[in-house]
């Protein structure tokens, strides 16, 4: 266990004020540095990165959020701060929940959704996390045509690799210098393939403040998402992703074949649709909370229904 082969490890306990459901939230495609691993008593903790510092994590009930870290490595209300901003506590599930369930109508107004309402039952504690928005973009760019797994990989290559001890035998995600100091053979070699020379593109453009991660907060989310589209390898799904994701932008409503088909079969009577067209259906449709819709109807179509739709 963790604990013995860590004398530093040390315990937190956060209360949540809502529901927090870490199997939806951490397998549900948003997060590429979580797994699953035995832990105190045998019990399933996920073990990640969380900014800085290495925790493994696990709820106890409804009410609580216990999370493992080493305690030489983050002061502990620091650390309360980092988990709480991460998985994004402050967000009133119950009201979101409650205005998705009250989606627009095709002709003007709104009126139950009884998609997601069956999306919800398998889904009330799925949050959308809080990333830090420099892993977030180069995981997307990553992202382009792998499944998880290999993404995954390739994450975890890069950060080992080029990273620095988060503890817990975690490792950040590098830096852009980090990057921009590795030869392109070292990149080439977490099986990025073809994004090798997107992922330099991104940390030479964010070092030099071509695009300035730190502005993009308080930019409009349209214009923001046309700096990110500056890097190569940025197209609207990633740049959309990375605001979700990475910056928290709500409003956002990322679409791949998944959202493409889904959109297309519950809400367009199986039309033939664009990506931009499942977009502005779905931005239209859900509104303020388009980003939690996303992802809870991602994770609704591909883990329960499958091969369904």
């Amino acid at each position: 266990m963790v604990s013995q082969a860590c004398p530093n490890a040390a315990l937190l306990e956060i209360e949540l004020p809502g529901p927090l459901d870490l199997q939806s939230t951490l397998e549900c495609g948003q997060a590429f540095r979580w797994k699953r691993v035995s832990g105190l008593g045998g019990q399933t903790w996920y073990k990640g990165v969380i900014g800085p510092v290495g925790v493994m994590v696990r709820t106890l009930g409804d009410s609580r959020l216990l999370v493992l870290y080493e305690a030489n490595h983050v002061q502990r209300d620091t650390l309360t701060g980092l988990v709480w901003h991460y998985f994004s506590l402050d967000d009133d599930l119950e009201t979101i929940h409650r205005y998705l369930l009250e989606g627009a109508r095709p002709g003007g107004g709104r009126g139950n959704d009884p998609i997601m309402e069956q999306a919800l039952r398998h889904t009330r504690g799925l949050r959308i996390l809080r990333q830090e928005p420099w892993e977030c973009l180069v995981s997307y760019i990553i992202s382009a045509n792998k499944n998880i797994p290999a993404i995954c990989n390739t994450v975890e290559y890069l950060s080992s690799t080029l990273g620095t001890p988060a503890g817990l035998g975690e490792y950040t995600f590098p830096s852009p210098q980090a990057l921009l100091e590795a030869s392109l053979e070292c990149i080439r070699q977490s099986k990025c393939g073809y994004r090798a020379p997107y992922i330099i593109d991104a940390a030479s453009k964010v070092r030099s403040n071509q695009v300035d991660l730190g502005a993009l907060w308080h930019l409009p989310t349209a214009e923001a998402r046309r700096h990110l589209m500056e890097i190569k390898g940025v197209g609207p799904k990633v740049a959309d992703c990375v605001l979700l994701f990475g910056y928290h932008r709500l409003d956002v409503f990322p679409v791949d074949v998944w959202i493409a088909r889904c959109m297309s079969v519950f809400y367009l009577d199986r039309a033939g649709i664009t990506p931009k067209t499942a977009r502005e259906e779905g931005c239209k449709r859900f509104g303020a909370y388009a980003g939690y819709a996303q992802q809870i109807l991602f994770h609704y179509t591909r883990n329960v229904l499958k091969g369904q739709v």
